[in-house]
């Protein structure tokens, strides 16, 4: 019985490692291209994407973003509401962490704009318990910090970002 399983188990093991090293390693040959072609559907399906990773050359990720809300009471002062802060968490913390804190990164982006009203709507009903006649409006603001190139601008690897003023991305009312 151990035995079955332990074929069953890499049976398994075998074909997912290998979709998920065609879709890890960057393309280099058409071959290439063409299997991370047919796989991203089955990788999608799965949940096995793990979306672009632009750490290298030619293009590495030059945003960081973060998403924050001001929270407008009916009878108490404004609030303000963040996503877990990257920056100060341990290593642990990250590894435990890090699919949110992508969600959080993609959530900002306007091909997923589609997401901010449920995720105000969420974000409401986590703060008020259940109870949105609590608030007035939430108002969903993403903060970035633009990266310049190492040649304009030297900044230490683990720095602190820099984020600039927040833009408003969508005001929940409890009037909709």
């Amino acid at each position: 019985r151990m035995y079955q399983n332990r074929l069953l188990f890499y049976g398994l093991l075998i074909p997912v490692g290998g979709l998920m090293l065609i879709d890890a390693v960057p393309r280099y040959t058409l071959l290439h291209g063409r299997l991370k072609d047919l796989t991203d559907p089955v990788m999608d399906v799965t949940g096995l994407w793990q979306g672009t990773w632009e750490l290298f050359a030619p293009s590495p990720d030059q945003v960081n973003t973060r998403i924050s809300a001001k929270v407008v009471w009916n009878d108490r002062p404004a609030t303000d509401w963040r996503q877990p802060n990257w920056s100060v968490m341990s290593p642990w913390q990250k590894v435990r962490h890090f699919r949110r804190m992508s969600w959080y990164d993609g959530l900002c982006r306007s091909s997923n704009s589609a997401a901010w009203k449920p995720f105000c709507e969420h974000l409401v009903r986590q703060l008020t318990d259940n109870n949105p006649d609590e608030l007035k409006a939430l108002v969903l603001y993403q903060e970035r910090d633009v990266i310049p190139p190492p040649d304009k601008q030297w900044r230490r690897a683990y720095s602190v970002p820099k984020y600039g003023p927040p833009q408003r991305l969508y005001v929940w009312s409890g009037h909709e």
